[in-house]
């Protein structure tokens, strides 16, 4: 009898690029960094799939002598994620967690579960509400391993979202702000994503 040998995959993975998925966890992961005053782990599982990959938005907050909240490219990209999942809470100028009636959210985590869908930890995804986009993620020091993500940028899924959300991915492609793992090294930008403030995320 011939042995049986797989066929070698010549398309690209139906696990990459953008795709339909699920939010089936968001932890806040603040506490853990001192760097981070806002660090929200949003856990996807993919349409179809049965691995999740995490869309993290971390970053920390510019602000006065006195502590008052001035700025930060972070707070833009959770009020982007917020309004994906139709969130009206935020943070106030001292950086606390606040819903849209100024009530204090002890538990932002918590509080952004009534976007998480159960999970069996076994089922493959399927009629995933949102869109993100997923790639392996090139590593940040030549050598290192390369991760599979998923990118902060949020849809729900619908209209014409995938087209938005593709002219994202497209735009911050061409800026550098997304480097995906080629196999080959990476060029280093004199600035990243994380510290672009809200100037290069206008466009987003």
């Amino acid at each position: 009898m011939a042995l049986f040998k797989p066929e070698a995959s010549t398309g690209t993975s139906n696990f990459s690029g953008i795709c339909n998925c699920t939010i089936v966890d968001i932890q806040d992961k603040s506490a853990n960094f001192d760097w981070a005053d806002i660090y929200l782990q949003v856990t996807l599982l993919q349409d179809g799939s049965k691995y999740t990959r995490n869309a993290n938005i971390v970053g920390g907050f510019e602000t006065e002598p006195n502590g008052n909240v001035t700025g930060g490219s972070v707070i833009k990209r959770m009020y982007s994620f917020f309004a994906a999942i139709n969130c009206d809470a935020g943070v106030n100028i001292k950086g606390e967690w606040e819903d849209a009636e100024g009530n204090k959210i002890d538990d932002i985590a918590e509080f952004l579960s009534f976007a998480t869908e159960d999970w069996d930890g076994e089922t493959p995804g399927k009629d995933g509400k949102y869109l993100a986009y997923f790639y392996k993620q090139a590593p940040k020091k030549p050598g290192k391993q390369a991760y599979n993500v998923a990118h902060y940028k949020i849809y729900p899924a619908g209209g014409n979202c995938k087209d938005q959300l593709q002219n994202d991915i497209d735009w911050m492609k061409s800026k550098g702000y997304i480097k995906e793992d080629t196999g080959e090294a990476q060029p280093v930008n004199s600035i990243d994503s994380d510290s672009l403030g809200s100037l290069a995320l206008d466009n987003l």
